[in-house]
């Protein structure tokens, strides 16, 4: 059982679970220890609820987890705590040591361990696209609409890393500074930013007017030339100023040499425009590319700052909030911390500047080698430039974590006594430090959504939101609705699994395997009422439960003809408003979603010789129904597989 891997290629099912902790089933803990691999791999420690509390690598694992279990004594106490919780573990034996580091990042960002260092913000980062465009087989554009869409293809912004040849910068934590630079580099760079279908008019917007693109709508520039301006971009972004400057210089002497004045006057523009950009960034007095790691620590809480070292000058900082550090040393914060941020960063620099050691740094090295193609250095320099540099980023960090702290001081101190109060006036024993909202919506009965959103210490955590589209219930029932969704959304907390088959608990999702502590519907007192029902009906009687009415603004509680009517000023009650709308937003933008879904299919469904791979072929290509129904018969027929009476019907029913 700890030798094979799970059905999905993943995590092996746990061993046998039992009623006392692992620690205290000496014979049966000896028998599982002496049963683990004994080469690389990665380990995973569950509580009793089978959620997992730790992930860990190591090069020899039959060793490594035998070392949790004996002299417990020893131990820091934040390894014996986690030894006393642990009912089971697995295993996953692994090719090779780096196979294991990269697996258990993986594992770590897909589970968040209570014991692991973590990236305290799991949000997907801004990334800048910058497609690569084919190289021209001549100097002029192509004349089909597709062809000049790729040889003049759109940069713009995303937050998923895609295997398209693309190239791909970050992922940047500030996305407002990373927008901020992007319009500031068009006016140097004046790349295309309109979409597909006003490129397809043929004709230049304001932007071109503006000087924000080179117009390649109306062949103002060659695919050659806007394949070279992307090109300059990718060097700019990539921190490679000194060479675009270079390049600008040689060109505006040779269009002054050229007496072509007013070219020479639009490059002596766009340098300047670099000079401005870049006058933020400090010359650190030494060159290479490097980025320095600063760490600052307090008790299970921590951030990284990380200055960007680029030809010799600082390009940028960027900031991250880690938790769960309480008895880490810096060194395993900072290893852990290198090994999940680089898994997921498009660039990598030869080398990385510490504070201190890491204690499988040439395991690191290897990793990271191979993502880079070349070689990448971990160190720790001890005096000159690069060690202020590494200072100045440990500075960053304090700084940075101050102002954090002091933000998150100021805003728990007084959600704390909005939540106080939320519980005196509901008469309930716990504070709510977590509350979810739920609400209906649909257009006439049709395409039902139920949302549920989550409110934690007072704050929205829209990763744990979720929603729900309506099976069991015919037509604008909100009441019936509230039961479906009430019941398919507690049924996760069971300790058998549901009906489906699926997985339970917080295994199956952190969200649902989460007890709340108020519940509050938008409603009056048919939702209360149908909400208690099913809470009693799987045993949650004890969960806190309230309606929210819109007309008067009252709270509705459970099992009484009495309403709590809250000041109108209150913060309470703007605080019960904010979680009504915000599940009220979530339930419309996902009903939205499924009603265009179904309207898409159901308005191309019925075009004879239409079947779901030229749908697929049509609406990749068109992008919209909007421009779908604006396109010629022509231009539909340029899509690979349509024909000309199939084109014909498409533009009868549109």
């Amino acid at each position: 059982m700890t030798g094979d891997r799970g059905a999905d290629g993943g995590e092996p099912e746990a061993g046998p679970r039992g009623t006392t902790p692992l620690l205290a089933r000496r014979d049966l803990l000896s028998a599982r220890l002496a049963a683990a691999p004994d080469g690389p791999g990665v380990y995973v420690f569950r509580d009793r609820a089978q959620r997992v509390l730790y992930v860990g690598k190591s090069s020899g694992v039959r060793v490594r987890l035998r070392s949790y279990f004996t002299a417990i004594a020893a131990h820091p106490r934040r390894t014996q705590r986690l030894v006393a919780e642990v009912d089971d573990f697995a295993v996953i034996p692994c090719a090779s040591s780096r196979e294991a580091l990269i697996l258990e990042n993986t594992l770590i960002k897909r589970h968040h361990p209570r014991f692991n260092v973590r990236l305290k913000d799991d949000k997907a980062y801004l990334y800048f696209r910058l497609p690569q465009p084919p190289q021209p087989a001549a100097g002029v554009a192509g004349v089909e609409p597709e062809q000049r869409q790729r040889e003049f293809p759109r940069p713009g912004y995303t937050r998923r890393l895609g295997q398209d040849g693309a190239r791909y910068f970050g992922p940047h934590t500030d996305a407002k500074a990373l927008r901020s630079t992007v319009r500031q580099l068009r006016t140097i760079f004046p790349f295309r930013g309109c979409g597909d279908s006003q490129f397809r008019r043929g004709r230049v917007c304001l932007d071109f007017h503006l000087g924000l693109c080179c117009g390649p709508c109306e062949d103002r520039v060659t695919p050659r030339a806007y394949a070279a301006l992307l090109d300059e971009v990718a060097q700019f972004m990539s921190g490679r100023t000194d060479r675009v400057v270079r390049r600008l210089r040689r060109e505006m002497s040779r269009a002054s040499g050229e007496l072509d004045f007013e070219r020479a006057a639009r490059l002596r523009d766009r340098l300047r425009a670099v000079d401005r950009l870049t006058e933020r960034q400090v010359v650190a007095g030494a060159g290479g590319d490097a980025d320095a790691l600063g760490l600052e620590q307090v008790g299970s809480q921590g951030t990284v700052a990380i200055l960007s070292l680029r030809e010799g000058r600082v390009h940028g900082m960027e900031v991250h909030a880690l938790e769960g550090l309480q008895g880490i040393e810096a060194a395993e914060v900072l290893q852990s911390f290198v090994g999940q941020h680089y898994a997921r960063a498009t660039r990598v620099p030869a080398a990385i500047l510490l504070p201190v050691e890491l204690p499988d740094a040439p395991l690191l090295t290897g990793v990271l080698g191979q993502q880079r193609g070349g070689r990448v250095a971990l160190r720790v320099p001890q005096r000159g430039a690069l060690r202020q540099l590494v200072d100045r980023a440990g500075q960053a960090a304090a700084t940075a974590h101050s102002q954090q702290q002091v933000t998150a001081d100021y805003d728990a101190e007084r959600t704390q006594a909005i939540l106080e109060d939320l519980r005196q006036r509901l008469g309930v024993a716990a504070t709510p430090q977590r509350i979810e909202g739920y609400d209906i919506s649909n257009t006439m009965g049709t395409n039902s959504v139920g949302s549920m959103v989550v409110f934690e210490q007072g704050r929205p955590r829209p990763a744990h939101y979720r929603s729900f589209a309506i099976q069991t219930v015919v037509g604008a029932n909100d009441v019936a609705s509230i039961k479906e969704v009430l019941r398919r959304r507690f049924r996760h907390l069971a300790r058998t699994p549901p009906a489906d088959g699926g997985a339970v608990g917080a295994e199956a999702d952190a969200s649902f395997g989460t007890l709340p502590d108020l519940v509050v519907v938008d409603g009056g007192r048919g939702q209360v009422n149908a909400a208690r029902e099913v809470m009693t009906e799987l045993g949650l009687e004890a969960v806190a439960l309230v309606g929210l009415a819109k007309r008067l603004e009252e709270v509705v509680p459970p099992g009484t003809a009495e309403v709590i009517r809250l000041p109108v000023e209150s913060p309470t009650l703007f605080l019960l408003q904010r979680l009504r709308d915000e599940a009220h937003r979530f339930a419309i933008s996902r009903h939205r979603q499924r009603r265009t879904r179904a309207a898409r299919h159901s308005r191309l469904d019925g075009v004879q010789g239409l079947g779901p791979k030229r749908r697929r072929a049509l609406l990749r290509h068109f992008g919209t129904l909007e421009a779908l129904r604006l396109a010629s018969v022509e231009e539909l027929t340029a899509v690979p597989g349509v024909t000309r009476p199939v084109a014909q019907a498409l533009k009868e029913v549109l």
